[in-house]
């Protein structure tokens, strides 16, 4: 007998904006978005500055709050959290990957891919086996005792995304990943985070059309909006909107 149940999406926004002050100025970066998206698989946010990649990524990944609209994550209504629950979602559900990397700097890679699980409860013995574990998924095997000053800027982003996962989150959100690397080793750290699909949701936010060609699934952002027009679809799911 074939399971009718219904597969939830892992992320479901419905009329979510979002808008800052600027002096004097009110500025619309998220207007009125719908989107929704399964859990897997890897997406790339497309748009130049100031088109609301970030913000979205922020309001998806609860570091931020709509305005407007309601926004469903791994089956938590982030708009009806309590700034702690929001950080335990957070703690528990998303992996976080910057453009600037954000490492502790007196503290060596293991340390720093460890210290979350830590915060999260994690047994010190299980957490550092962990990092072990993902630090040589990510090919820093031999580098786990170094200190950010030691490693390259490669390396110190293969640290960031192994310091993402070591929660076990159903979500990476990386923003402009590979913005302070070369374009050689930008492709290597775009690698590494598409082979996290099969496990995770990931979604990229980006600039560069060639890194979102490594995603399956592309949109495309301009001034706080999404467009059917603008999406390019490489899997059987789709974007309201």
């Amino acid at each position: 007998m074939t399971d009718q149940r219904r597969v939830e999406p892992l992320i479901q926004l419905e009329g979510v904006s979002k808008r800052y002050r600027m002096g004097t100025t009110i500025v619309a970066a998220l207007q009125e978005v719908d989107f929704t998206s399964p859990a897997g698989g890897v997406i790339a946010l497309v748009g130049p500055s100031g088109s609301g990649k970030s913000t979205l990524l922020h309001v998806i990944g609860g570091m931020d709050r709509a305005d407007e609209g309601q926004v469903m994550v791994a089956g938590s209504a982030l708009e009806k959290l309590t700034p702690s629950q929001l950080t335990e979602f957070r703690r528990n559900k998303v992996g976080f990957v910057f453009q600037a990397f954000n490492l502790i700097p007196n503290l060596t890679a293991l340390e720093n891919v460890t210290l979350p699980a830590e915060f999260a409860g994690m047994a010190g013995g299980e957490a550092r086996r962990r990092a072990a574990e993902l630090l040589e998924r990510v090919g820093l095997t031999g580098r786990l005792r170094h200190r950010p000053g030691q490693l390259s800027g490669g390396e110190q982003q293969r640290v960031a995304i192994a310091r993402a996962l070591i929660n076990r989150p159903a979500l990476v959100l990386a923003d402009e990943p590979t913005g302070n690397l070369d374009t050689e080793t930008g492709a290597a750290i775009v690698e590494v985070l598409t082979s996290l699909a099969g496990e995770q949701t990931v979604i990229i936010a980006t600039h560069d059309e060639r890194i979102a060609g490594a995603a399956g699934r592309i949109i495309h952002l301009s001034d706080g909006r999404i467009g059917k027009d603008q999406v390019v679809s490489r899997q059987a799911d789709t974007v309201a909107s």
